[in-house]
């Protein structure tokens, strides 16, 4: 695991030294990651052009990875920027999920929108202000609140939700919806860990 997350490391250096030259900020970068979003969200709802948006939405992707790599290529991290790309990164990932109740998806249990409002809800919001509401009480300090885990974090809702996308395109729009329950499920246990982990954090030890 080490080894691939140093690889990964040098990919995104390597990256960001090659784009350090285009006269463009990280913050830029990242700005340009939600313009890219919401014309790919454009292009899903009101074209109903599914697969040029999700290419839009793979750029977007793509620009969001960058912003990161050009501002340490750069040395020119900062508070602000990481802010800023936390809170791009929810609405590029609650634009792709939204825009996705405009595409006909299977009926199971319930229509398709309530699981993909649920996937927005559980998976996009409700872990993330564990975190940062821990923190903003005081309840833990930032430290303690960024070291708060669970079974399904970004990357691995992220995953899934593509994962799922791609065996739906392929096969079935079925595996998507499938792929959207089992993120619900994976995220109201991480939030049901990050709440266990908040209250073993500052109850008195005995």
């Amino acid at each position: 695991m080490l080894k691939q997350d140093e690889g990964a490391k040098g990919v995104q250096a390597a990256i960001g030294k090659a784009l350090a030259i285009i006269p463009l900020t990280p913050n830029q970068w990242t700005t340009l990651s939600l313009l890219m979003a919401l014309a790919a969200s454009a292009t899903i709802i009101l074209k109903s052009d599914l697969a040029l948006g999700l290419i839009f939405f793979a750029v977007a992707a793509l620009f969001d990875m960058i912003d990161g790599a050009v501002a340490r290529a750069r040395k020119e991290t900062s508070a602000f920027g990481g802010f800023l790309d936390g809170v791009v990164d929810r609405f590029v990932e609650a634009l792709f999920l939204l825009s996705l109740m405009f595409v006909p998806l299977p009926f199971i249990f319930v229509d398709a929108r309530v699981w993909l409002a649920l996937t927005i809800f559980l998976g996009t919001c409700m872990p993330s202000f564990v975190r940062a509401y821990s923190e903003h009480k005081g309840v833990l300090s930032k430290e303690k609140a960024l070291a708060l885990g669970g079974i399904c974090e970004r990357g691995e809702r992220l995953g899934l939700i593509i994962i799922g996308l791609a065996a739906g395109l392929a096969l079935s729009m079925d595996y998507f919806i499938y792929s959207l329950m089992l993120v619900c499920v994976l995220s109201l246990i991480t939030i049901t860990q990050r709440t266990l982990a908040v209250s073993a954090a500052v109850q008195p030890k005995v």
